[in-house]
């Protein structure tokens, strides 16, 4: 998992630092920043991928909130955590379709706790959603996938670079592949990717891109306790 870790106060760097060394995991490999400025020049000179952002959001000239929202228009798949002293920044963080939020003054079991979510998620992400149809073979990201519609005999999965796809599948073997925890059930004939989750409205989830689906009342409560875990970095 490669990282890059922000914060324009060095004392917090090598504390972070610190305790990543101290969990002594060898798959986890990172690059410290002190400004927003330093790793926007980074990335774009060495053409940097970051599975994870770890970044303070009060930092001087850019926040880590406006170079988070900036990272989203070109990356929707990386992981965000913020960190911050103040809780009030809790909802505007969100914006920026957050994995995880830590408050000040860090400790080491926030951070283990966090890293230890942040690589099970990205796992689960790396898994494939397996098809055919009419003799060509598919094979899906997970996190590429926004959600999928059954329709009589047929299955459309709709995935988020606006494309769909069409397979033919029950239920049972749609179910089968999918993780458990990633997905979840809005009613009989759709099955939504709980990361791509905005809101609930009445009756309806919205999703990535403002597409509104219908949740019925069996599905409901079980969907929003998915959501809400996975908010809480829980998934």
């Amino acid at each position: 998992m490669k990282i890059a870790i922000c914060d324009d106060d060095t004392n917090v760097i090598e504390q972070i630092e610190q305790y990543i060394e101290n969990i002594n995991d060898k798959s986890l490999e990172y690059e410290v920043f002190f400004s927003a400025e330093e790793l926007k020049w980074y990335i774009t000179k060495n053409d940097a991928k970051f599975d994870l952002f770890i970044l303070d959001i009060e930092m001087k000239e850019v926040s880590g909130i406006d170079f988070a929202k900036n990272l989203r228009e070109k990356d929707m798949d990386t992981l965000i955590v913020f960190m911050t002293s103040h809780s009030k920044y809790v909802f505007e963080v969100f914006d920026a379709i957050t994995f995880d939020f830590i408050e000040k003054p860090l400790t080491f079991e926030k951070m283990k706790n966090m890293l230890e979510k942040a690589k099970k998620y990205l796992g689960m992400a790396q898994k494939r959603f397996v098809f055919s149809y009419r003799k060509n073979s598919y094979s899906i990201a997970f996190s590429n996938i926004n959600y999928l519609e059954k329709a009589g005999r047929k299955v459309w999965i709709y995935t988020t670079d606006d494309k769909k796809y069409q397979s033919n599948m029950t239920l049972e073997e749609i179910v089968s592949q999918l993780d458990a925890e990633m997905f979840g059930l809005l009613n009989r004939s759709l099955i939504v990717n709980i990361s791509k989750i905005e809101g609930f409205i009445g009756e309806n989830v919205i999703i990535q891109g403002g597409k509104m689906l219908y949740v019925s009342r069996d599905y409901k409560k079980e969907l929003k306790k998915k959501h809400l875990d996975y908010l809480r970095g829980q998934v």
